[in-house]
């Protein structure tokens, strides 16, 4: 078995979001070339921005990025990765999926501002990199000795591809002067776990109803107690108010 990622081929829904993602990209450089205006402060989700009802927000901050090499990175993420996801997976899945893991880490970061306090100079979040995140960890789980390239030079195993992002950001997270943005991105990591966990206990058919039986199930054996005759003890006529053996 070969285990050497290959190139999959781009699907219709992953050109149409790496076409919205590059489209938007191009036209916010343009605006800020021509205006001076960078629109991610007004494209990225805030707090300060959903507080004054902002709330297309939520839909466009996935969208919206300044860094050309970000936009690169993240496509390539997504034609490679995502497609092998979305082969396996199916588009309906593959789409909860990204939504999931999406607006779990925006909502998070809004919720973790409006605790915290954020002042208006502080910078929303922005950019698809929870759930690109999301995706990898997906990837380390079902194709874990798949080789990739980490760095694009460094091949390795792509369980430890993810371990190596993962603690990048969980670093991140502690000491970045953006630690709100990389606790985001963390908690769709989470959140993607989560709900692939839910989806493969689903599979197999177990559900909380059935977790809460097999628990009382081991309750009530833990009460079973057996009680044995002395061997130097005679036989005896049994008592019915004394069973040997009760619950």
């Amino acid at each position: 078995m070969n285990s050497q990622i290959h190139l999959p081929q781009l699907s219709k829904v992953n050109k149409i979001l790496i076409g919205i993602y590059v489209g938007i990209f191009l036209l916010s450089t343009i605006f800020v070339k021509t205006t001076g205006v960078d629109l991610v402060s007004d494209l990225g989700l805030s707090y300060l921005g959903i507080k004054k009802g902002f709330i297309f927000q939520f839909f466009t901050f996935p969208f919206i990025e300044n860094s050309f090499t970000g936009v690169l990175f993240n496509s390539i993420l997504i034609w490679f990765i995502g497609s092998e996801l979305e082969l396996k997976w199916g588009t309906k899945f593959y789409l909860k999926f990204l939504a999931i893991s999406t607006y779990v880490s925006g909502l998070f970061y809004v919720l973790l501002s409006f605790i915290i306090g954020m002042s208006a100079s502080a910078l929303p979040l922005y950019g698809p990199a929870g759930s690109m995140l999301a995706l990898i960890l997906a990837y380390g789980i079902i194709y874990s000795e798949r080789v990739m390239l980490f760095m694009m030079i460094f091949p390795m195993k792509a369980k430890y591809f993810c371990m190596i992002l993962g603690g990048i950001e969980i670093f991140m997270a502690m000491f970045s002067n953006q630690s709100n943005a990389s606790w985001s991105h963390l908690v769709a990591m989470l959140a993607a776990y989560l709900y692939l966990k839910f989806k493969s206990l689903q599979a197999r058919g177990v559900t909380l109803q059935s977790i809460k039986e097999e628990q009382h199930r081991n309750r009530m054996r833990s009460k079973l107690t057996l009680v044995k005759d002395d061997e130097d003890t005679p036989p005896q006529k049994a008592d019915p108010d004394k069973p040997k053996y009760w619950q």
